[in-house]
């Protein structure tokens, strides 16, 4: 136990040393809130054991609230494009796929025999801070990847949706907002319609 809590101590640092160099890229201030990962790990279960990606790992806090759901980490697929975030998260959770890339990449970095098979991508990267295209990128690259009922969950610190549905041809629908969490969060469920 106290393994781990020094591994998530020095994650919570790295991860604030890296929102004081480019908070635009983490959009937090600080890691997410168990309750926070409770919620996304409710909504990310499925009966199956189909592969989940979590995009934006970051300390780990959302990974580690996955396995806590019962989420067996091999299911996992974290991708970190933060090379010392992504080395920190396979020291720490060595259990858990982590990929050193980028999400508008996922056919390319994620193994082939995922693809088209998962279910739930969740996703705690700052969208509202992201570049249209950048976004457009990210969202096309996530549907390219998943089943065809697969969804994907996205959560923002504003109570309103990050990702315009109506532009990416989507069904969105709010999942529920957590206060205790800094910032309050809210989750998104987007859908191909």
């Amino acid at each position: 136990m106290q393994l781990q809590n020094n591994t998530t101590s020095l994650g919570t640092k790295l991860f604030l040393l890296r929102v004081l160099r480019n908070p635009r890229q983490l959009g937090a201030v600080a890691p997410s809130s168990r309750h926070l990962g409770a919620l996304l790990a409710r909504h990310a279960m499925v009966q199956d054991d189909s592969p989940i990606i979590e995009l934006g790992g970051g300390s780990g806090s959302l990974t580690r609230a996955l396995i806590t759901a019962g989420i067996h980490p091999s299911r996992i697929y974290v991708i970190e494009v933060d090379p010392e975030l992504a080395g920190y998260l396979k020291n720490a959770l060595p259990a858990v796929n982590i990929i050193q890339g980028d999400a508008r990449d996922l056919s390319k970095i994620l193994p082939s025999h995922v693809v088209g098979k998962i279910n739930r991508i969740v996703s705690g990267l700052p969208m509202i801070n992201f570049p249209e295209l950048m976004r457009r990128q990210i969202m096309e690259s996530s549907f390219h990847v998943m089943a065809k009922e697969g969804r994907f969950l996205q959560y923002t610190y504003s109570f309103r949706s990050s990702i315009d549905a109506e532009a990416y041809h989507l069904q969105k629908k709010r999942l529920g907002s957590i206060l205790l969490n800094i910032p309050p969060a809210t989750v998104w469920q987007y859908t191909k319609k």
